[in-house]
């Protein structure tokens, strides 16, 4: 499989893993530590506990605005290695056919573990408040809000 393909195939299962809010199988599409880049923050999961919080608000946030299609499209890719795919892509979320907000750009590296590609970073266009524009319920109050564990080696400016 060529890595463009590599690529979507792993960007349709993830999606679908959140579509169905499967926790589990979605600590195993990510490498550890995780790491999210935003033009708004740098923050490095080191255990699938640790983000949590944030695969809870962005679950919310799909069931709340009603999201029907979660469709990510791969416009770039990179094979830089036998076990590493950097790519580039396009988030679209629709509810019945109608668009909730603006495309988001991100990049993504893959890197294949255990015979298994999964996500070692992301580089996302959208802070976590555009997100949070599309559920104002959610937040760093609300049950279940991305919040870091107590005790946890969550790093970013949020997180210190």
């Amino acid at each position: 499989m060529d890595a463009a393909a590599i690529a979507q195939t792993y960007l349709d299962e993830v999606a679908a893993i959140v579509m169905a809010d499967d926790w589990t199988a979605f600590t195993d599409v990510l490498c550890r530590p995780f790491t999210i880049v935003t033009n708004a923050s740098t923050l490095t999961y080191p255990t699938p506990e640790d983000l949590r919080g944030v695969y809870v608000d962005f679950v919310a946030m799909i069931r709340t605005q009603h999201v029907t299609d979660y469709i990510r499209l791969v416009e770039s890719v990179s094979h830089l290695d036998p076990d590493l795919i950097s790519a580039r892509y396009v988030t679209h979320l629709l509810s019945s056919g109608h668009r909730l907000m603006d495309p988001v750009k991100s990049s993504i590296i893959l890197r294949r573990e255990d015979n298994r590609w999964r996500a070692a970073s992301i580089i996302n266009s959208a802070s976590n408040f555009r997100w949070l524009l599309l559920t104002p319920e959610l937040g760093q109050d609300a049950p279940g809000a991305a919040a870091p564990l107590p005790n946890s080696s969550v790093k970013g400016p949020d997180h210190d």
